[in-house]
Order: structure tokens, then sequence, then C-alpha cells
């Protein structure tokens, strides 16, 4: 009989490893299937697994485009199986009642973007975009989570940010040209974000998102930890020079608030110790270490002329910033965001531009907005949007501001709709403050409020994946207390 660990190995290696080395599309196709076959002993395991391939989905992506429907099967099968007892447990929909309020918002957006002319598959494509993670609520509200099962929770986070940070380093030093796939290698980025780290994630912001979560499920069982301390204190300290090298300004502002507001609320004060040590050694230890390195190897690599499909006349020496201004950048990217020439530039055709055009569109249509597919969404990017030529916008633009993109698509009505969702959640918090999981919600929250200011985050599958996952073990009725609750 496989132990818990053990399943969820082969699990991964099943759905995981086997797609990655035997590229076709089918091989994914089968692992899938045999791996719904296989949750069917342990769910939970089923679940673990994906917080290993959403974090790594692009990436995963590249490799075998047939791993592109695996996460929506298991969320599907895990849902269906916990389906199950709610239809037994009838007085468990009143916990979730004020869920609804999602699901009006995505009736209110699907009915607005058939009146305004969006094609069905990308209103389909936009629900699912809004919906599939949603689904973990559920799930993880079903079912009666241990100590176990919480342990192999944290310590899965923070393996997985751990491994994405070190690959984030080498991508960095590197130039992303080693241990990434040859279409990433070939990205056209500005010299801005060719020094960011993408990762696994194929984005530096959602990285950002993900080390955030992973360094404070990091320092969260540092604080607790009589074991293996050390492992978590390099842990933190890999993940903090990372996370910088992202130069993610709004998951860094968001979860920095966060972080503290929870240090506050629960006097953590060895969370706060250890969140500060963690920045000065991930500083001085990760990432001013990595900026030398860098420059070094690319110093290294243009003097053997071994620059990549760009012919060495064409090597501009000063594009790259000298080793005193890297050093800086970090600092220099939170000072841009009030700069005159940013704003001036945001304002013509960036973030606020965005905002302002999307006021002038949701004043004339204040009620349902315009629909799902119209404006800076997922769906917009794929299918492009019916009314860009009305309102002069780009065909795929994205928002990267979930505010605006929801009172345009949805107006009024699903806007209250996600407020009344989110006001409903501060509530429960409220009146269950005692509860040791409520700071972490309350917390995680506000973070993805602070986020939404600069992402659309209901889109955004780790940072729901998660979001979704503590709001359902929060509503958990019969949970079962754990040591690190105590």
């Amino acid at each position: 009989m496989l132990s818990k660990l053990q399943h969820l190995v082969l699990l991964a290696v099943i759905a995981l490893v086997v797609p990655s080395v035997f590229t076709h599309p089918v091989v994914a196709y089968l692992s899938t299937l045999l791996s719904l076959f296989f949750i069917a002993w342990n769910k939970k395991n089923g679940l673990l697994l994906l917080f290993i391939y959403f974090p790594i989905r692009p990436f995963l992506l590249e490799l075998n485009p047939g791993f592109k429907l695996m996460g929506d099967c298991l969320l599907i099968v895990l849902f269906l199986a916990a389906l199950y007892g709610f239809i037994r447990d009838r007085g468990s929909w009143k916990t979730y009642a004020f869920t609804g309020f999602i699901l009006l918002f995505c009736l209110v957006g699907t009915i607005a973007a058939f009146q305004t002319g969006v094609g069905l598959s990308a209103i389909i494509f936009q629900n699912r975009a809004y919906l599939i993670t949603f689904l973990i609520l559920f799930i993880v509200g079903q079912w009666k989570m241990n100590k176990e099962d919480i342990r192999y929770f944290l310590q899965l986070s923070i393996v997985m940010g751990s491994i994405l940070s070190v690959h984030g380093i080498i991508e960095y030093l590197f130039s992303r040209t080693f241990l990434v796939p040859e279409a990433w290698t070939n990205w056209n980025l500005s010299s801005v974000n060719e020094m960011r780290v993408y990762g696994l994630t194929a984005n530096p912001n959602v990285l950002g998102t993900y080390l955030s979560i992973c360094l404070f499920i990091t320092l969260y069982v540092l604080s607790v930890a009589k074991r293996w301390r050390i492992l978590y204190v390099l842990a933190s300290i890999l993940m903090l020079g990372t996370l910088c090298l992202t130069y993610s300004r709004g998951s860094i502002l968001a979860f920095g608030i966060a972080f503290i507001v929870y240090v506050l609320w629960k006097r953590a004060w060895k969370m706060g110790a250890g969140l500060i040590l963690s920045i000065v050694l991930g500083l001085f230890l990760i990432y001013y270490p990595a900026g030398i390195a860098r420059e070094e190897i690319d110093a290294h690599t243009i003097s053997d002329g071994h620059m990549p499909d760009v012919p060495q006349e064409e090597v501009e020496p000063d594009s790259a910033p000298p080793p005193n201004e890297r050093s800086s950048a970090f600092s220099n990217r939170f000072k841009e965001i009030f700069s005159d020439d940013i704003i001036e530039k945001s304002s013509q055709w960036g973030r606020l531009y965005v905002v302002f055009k999307g006021l002038d569109i949701y004043l004339m249509n204040p009620v349902v907005g315009t629909g799902f597919g119209t404006f800076g969404d997922s769906a917009t990017l794929s299918y492009g949007t019916p009314i860009a030529e009305r309102y002069q916008l780009p065909d795929r633009m994205y928002s990267d501001n979930q505010y605006i993109q929801l009172l345009v698509q949805t107006g009024t009505l699903g806007t209250v709709s996600v407020l009344a969702f989110v006001v409903a959640i501060f509530i429960i918090t409220w009146k269950r403050r005692k509860d040791p999981v409520a700071p972490v919600l309350f917390c995680l929250t506000l973070a993805t409020l602070l986020m939404a200011l600069f992402y659309n985050v209901l889109e955004e599958k780790i940072l729901t994946l998660y979001f979704y996952s503590v709001l359902g073990y929060f509503l958990t009725k019969e949970r079962t207390p754990h040591s690190l609750e105590k």
C-alpha cells in the first residue's frame, strides 16, 4: 500500500513528468486520464497536484500542448466528487450562499456580452477563466483537512517556491538562454522587461505573486517550526531575492502591506523578524550578487562572440545599465510610479489610458456594461473585441486593472455583485475573528484587492487557487484543529 507521499510522487510523475519527456499531445491526454483514475484512491493528492501544475503550467504547455486541459479536468472531477457531499448535507448550502454573488456577476457579464454581439466561444472562454479555480472553494470546503493535509500543503508550497526561485535565478544569470523553451529565448522584450525574471510562470507579475504567497507560508512555518529551521531560512532568503528580481511592484506592495497587517493583528513578531532578515540577506546574498554575476556573464558572452542571432556590429554596449545602476534598478522601479514621465506615458497609452477610456465606456453603459470579451480580459486577447471600432480601442487590449474591467464589462450591477462577495468575506471573517485562519483570509483578501489595481486578479489562476482554497478551508464547518493553528 502506497503512503500518501509515495502516491503523490507517483501521481506527479504520471501526470507531469511522462508527458514532458514524451511530448506528443496524446501522451498528455492519456496521462490526464490515468491521473483521474489514480486520484480516486486519494482525492486530496489530486488537489495537491494542482498546486504543482498551475505554477508551472505555461512551461508545461511549451513542452506539450496536451497539458492544456489537465487542470480543468482535475478540478471538475474533484468538484463532482465534492458535490455528492453537498447534496447529502443540505444545511451546508447556507454557508456558501454568499458565493452566489460571483455567479450573478458571471450571469450579468454573459447577458451583456450577448447583447453586445460577443461570440459564444469567447463568452464560454471568459466564464471558464473566472469559474474554473472558483470550484476549489467547494472542493476544499467539503473535505475535512487534518494536520497531515495542512503540512503537505505548506511544505509543497515551500518546495515549489524554492524550485521556481532557483530556476528564476538561472534564467536571470543566463539572460533567458538556459533551461527555458526556445520560444521564450526569442521573446522581443523591452529593455525594462528584459531585466525581469519571468520564471516558469512566463510572467514576472504572476511569479511575483506566487513567490509572495510562498514567502508568507515559509515565514509562517519558520515561526512555528522546531525542526529544519535553517532550511526554511534559506528558502525565505532565496524567494525574497528572486522576488526582487521580478521587479513586480504590484505584488511587493500588495503583499507587503498585507503582511504588515497580519503581523500587527496576530502580533507575530517572529514572522516580522523573519521578513526583515530575509530582506537583508535576500538583497545581499541573492539580488546584488545576481546582478554582478549577470554583468560578468554578459560581458564574457559578448567578448567571445556568442550572442545568438545578433550581428556583433548591432550589439549596443550601452544598452544595458552598468552594475551600479543595475543594483539600484529595484528602487528606481518604485520611484518611477509617481514620475511625471511615467504618468504622462501611462495617460497616453498605458494603465491610466485604460482607466480613463474605461470610465468613458462605463458612463455610456452604466447598468450591465458591455459584457465579457469586450474590454481587456482574456477573451479579448484571444478573440478580439466587437466594440473596438465603436470606442477606438486596440483590438486585443489587456486592462491590467480589475476594477475598470468590472465596471466596463458588467456595469454597476456586476461590480456591486463582486463587491458584495468581498464584503461578505469581511463580515464572516470579523464574526469569526478568533479563528486562527481569519487573519490569513483577511490579509489575503486585502492583498488581492490591492493587486486588483495592477492586474486582472480574478483571471490569475495561481492567486485564485490559493485564495479560494483558504476561503474554502475557513468555511469548513467541521475543520479539525491542528498544531499550527494552536
